[in-house]
């Protein structure tokens, strides 16, 4: 018994010197890996700093272009005390800065409920009411909505006139696949027994709902509309019920 337990007591002290050098290792290489940290957040510190001079370059470029429009007409107001200045014109635009105390600013821009204004040579945006408004200030609110207004409108008509053309294009196409007779049926809002999928999306519009089934017959589909039910039988109506 004494013969098997010697050559354990020999490896045990030879383990717990290679754990403990281990150890030392390990703990010799946590300063290392701290200082390797230390260098990458400097370097990532460096970049940071490096995009906000290039971002704030590229401002001053814009800047100087926007100032190259402003003119001697160019409105000139009071921004209030506690004024915060906007990347963007919305509620929820990031705020660049807040001032504590009046500024002078020229208004370049109106746009939903907010001036984009020109100031320290940035041009950014502020919630109308921290404006100090006066007579000219109104009327140039004015104009900016009704130019909106004029803009949206054209916008919709322009859209109106697109919708247009792709429908008679369709319409090109149903006709040249059904036959004028049939389109003009479908146009009515008409569905019959036979009738495929693509022509009761052209009579009816899109269901509501569809519930499908798939089996050894075929698939089967139920669509919804308000008051009506139709029933394909693979792709063909085989019944409706309203």
């Amino acid at each position: 018994m004494l013969e098997n337990q010697t050559p354990m007591r020999k490896f045990v002290p030879l383990l717990l010197t290679f754990i403990s050098i281990m150890s030392f290792a390990q703990q010799n290489e946590i300063p290392n890996l701290e200082n390797k940290k230390k260098e990458l957040l400097r370097q990532v510190n460096m970049l940071n700093d490096s995009i906000k001079n290039i971002e704030l370059q590229i401002n001053i470029i814009k800047t100087k272009e926007i100032q190259n429009m402003v003119t001697d007409s160019t409105l000139k107001v009071t921004m209030k005390k506690g004024a915060k200045l906007k990347k963007t014109a919305n509620v929820l635009g990031d705020i660049i800065t807040t001032f504590s105390e009046n500024k002078d600013v020229i208004i370049l821009d109106y746009h939903n409920d907010y001036f984009g204004v020109l100031t320290d040579s940035i041009f950014r945006y502020v919630y109308e009411g921290w404006i100090k408004k006066d007579e000219k200030i109104y009327e140039y609110i004015k104009i900016k909505e009704d130019e909106e207004r004029k803009l949206k409108q054209l916008e919709r008509e322009q859209k109106l006139k697109e919708q247009k053309s792709e429908w008679a294009e369709l319409e090109k196409k149903y006709i040249k696949k059904y036959g004028e007779k049939t389109y003009n049926k479908l146009k009515e809002g008409s569905y019959w027994i036979g009738m495929n999928r693509e022509m009761a999306i052209i009579s009816l519009g899109r269901p509501n709902d569809i519930n499908k089934t798939v089996g050894s017959w075929g698939v089967h589909e139920q669509w919804i509309y308000n008051n009506l039910y139709l029933y394909f039988e693979n792709g063909k109506l085989s019944s409706y019920q309203d």
